[in-house]
């Protein structure tokens, strides 16, 4: 299993056009096979921070899943991974992968 926080800082003034890219993101996300969860939250006290939670079965239904959002929301930059229709909403972001313990 393959555990994700994505953290993101928004571009000032672009808090409702990232809002609007994770309530897309997420039902095609979810219906992705080996999605075990992928949940959006955004920081109550500074709406420009989001942290995303995902889970992955396995590194090819994650993967997968990156081929399918770049089928949807457009390319990468030359020399990343995730559409440019996204990171170019985000002032900094910060990806992390952790294990899970007890599993």
């Amino acid at each position: 299993m393959i555990t994700i926080l994505f953290s993101v800082r928004v571009v000032d003034g672009k808090v409702e056009a990232f809002h609007e890219f994770a309530e897309q993101a997420t039902p095609l996300s979810r219906a992705d096979d080996g999605c075990l969860g992928y949940v959006f939250h955004q920081q109550k006290d500074d709406p420009r921070n989001f942290v995303l939670r995902e889970q992955w079965r396995d590194k090819e239904a994650l993967a997968e899943h990156i081929k399918h959002l770049i089928a949807v929301f457009g390319p990468p930059k030359p020399g990343e991974q995730l559409p440019a229709s996204m990171t170019a909403l985000c002032e900094s972001f910060d990806l992390k992968f952790y294990n899970v313990i007890g599993d």
